[in-house]
């Protein structure tokens, strides 16, 4: 949600109460609105970085928000065009590992070929490796797999296998309050997950326990 908009403290109040976790983002908040609404118990960040109010010296933002209060998870798009590899870097310094959760916003195009698409009732061309409205160019979600993902905060030399591989899994569990259920290889968790290669290549795909894709 975008803490500019008003009674936000109450909504998110009534949220928590229902054990619903809030994220904050499509907004052009500053950054006391993002800390009031952080303060009433939001705990994530929509896509840090993309369609948030960014970093002032002035004035902070919902970016020096993301950056400075503790306890928060900031979701990250790490396609290598909605940010910037050294963006990604400065936020995982910022946040730490342990709070940055990889994840894809992919639309319906993923994984198919380029050409038009519908996000919605908006035309979209899929092309280069992102996914633009055809009205002004603008990025309109994301065509990234999350395997990629990985791979690519690891090569950019910004994340070792290990953290990579973490904040693809466990920390947005963590972020969602699931980690009890799925997020890691554990009894008792849900037994779906995949193997990669040392390159971080797809070679196997499991759900509920069972390989349902070889390569």
């Amino acid at each position: 949600m975008a803490p500019e908009r008003d009674d936000v403290a109450d909504f998110i109040n009534h949220a928590k109460e229902k054990n619903v976790i809030v994220a904050l983002g499509h907004s052009d908040a500053t950054y006391e609105q993002a800390a009031n609404a952080v303060e009433a118990g939001a705990s994530v960040w929509v896509h840090a970085y993309n369609g948030m109010r960014g970093l002032n010296h002035r004035e902070p933002g919902m970016v020096g928000a993301v950056y400075e209060l503790p306890n928060t998870y900031a979701e990250l798009i790490c396609d290598g065009h909605h940010v910037h590899p050294s963006a990604c870097d400065i936020l995982m310094h910022q946040k730490n590992y342990d709070h940055v959760a990889l994840i894809t916003d992919c639309m319906s195009a993923g994984g198919l070929k380029d050409g038009d698409y519908m996000l919605g009732e908006y035309p979209v061309t899929v092309e280069k490796g992102t996914a633009r409205l055809k009205s002004n160019g603008a990025l309109a979600g994301s065509i990234l797999q999350l395997k990629d993902a990985v791979k690519n905060v690891v090569n950019w030399g910004i994340a070792s296998k290990a953290q990579a591989i973490s904040m693809a899994s466990l920390i947005p569990a963590i972020s969602v309050g699931i980690d009890d259920k799925c997020g890691q290889i554990k009894k008792g968790h849900q037994a779906d997950f995949i193997v990669l290669d040392k390159e971080l290549d797809l070679q196997a795909t499991y759900l509920g326990g069972e390989k349902v894709w070889n390569a």
